[in-house]
């Protein structure tokens, strides 16, 4: 059931954003990644901040930044190249430590191929684009290479800025599906945003 709330409330949300668009489902294109000479890590956050102050920044950027209700996350869908991506900012206490960017997730046979890759290969040319040539950087891993259930993950590409790390990973994980109770593997790609 809260998975089916939590899906119906970001439903609503983007279909807030989007009312003003004369399709439907053509949602906006999010902002990019943030130039290094502007402040904070991403979107103008800067590692403390507290969630309010969070939620001001991201909606100021245009983020539509809400506040998970079951985690107390501050959570945010992005759209990039026409793919769905949710950002998630996790607190240590009231402070923000970190930012992630997750794509897609999915099970069927089709999902790592179809989906994971094209969403990875977005999330690594943004970052190059915005800041160059990443540190260390390894090919589109084979799903049966991607270590099931490590919360780091497959590291493809990880840049070492002066004010942050950014690691870009692929994830493989098990879940019981919240509609068929079976359990399946999941994948999805990930990007950490870590300030220094």
């Amino acid at each position: 059931m809260l998975c089916n709330l939590r899906n119906g409330i970001l439903v609503g949300l983007l279909s807030i954003s989007a009312s003003s668009n004369a399709r439907p489902n053509d949602f906006p294109e999010s902002p990019g990644f943030p130039k290094l000479v502007e402040p904070g890590f991403f979107a103008g956050l800067k590692q403390g901040d507290n969630r309010e102050i969070v939620l001001q920044k991201l909606q100021s950027r245009n983020f539509l930044g809400y506040r998970e209700l079951q985690s107390d996350l501050i959570k945010s869908p992005i759209r990039w190249d026409g793919h769905a991506y949710e950002l998630t900012c996790k607190f240590e206490g009231k402070s923000l430590s970190l930012c992630l960017i997750q794509g897609e997730a999915g099970w069927q046979d089709f999902f790592y191929d179809e989906i994971v890759r094209p969403q990875w290969q977005i999330l690594r040319k943004r970052v190059t684009s915005a800041y160059g040539k990443p540190n260390k950087q390894v090919p589109f891993p084979h799903l049966w290479d991607v270590p099931q259930n490590d919360s780091g993950g497959f590291i493809t590409d990880s840049w070492e800025l002066s004010d942050r790390t950014i690691m870009l990973c692929v994830q493989s994980y098990t879940q019981q599906d919240c509609c068929t109770r079976q359990v399946l593997d999941f994948s999805c790609c990930t990007l950490l945003i870590q300030p220094k």
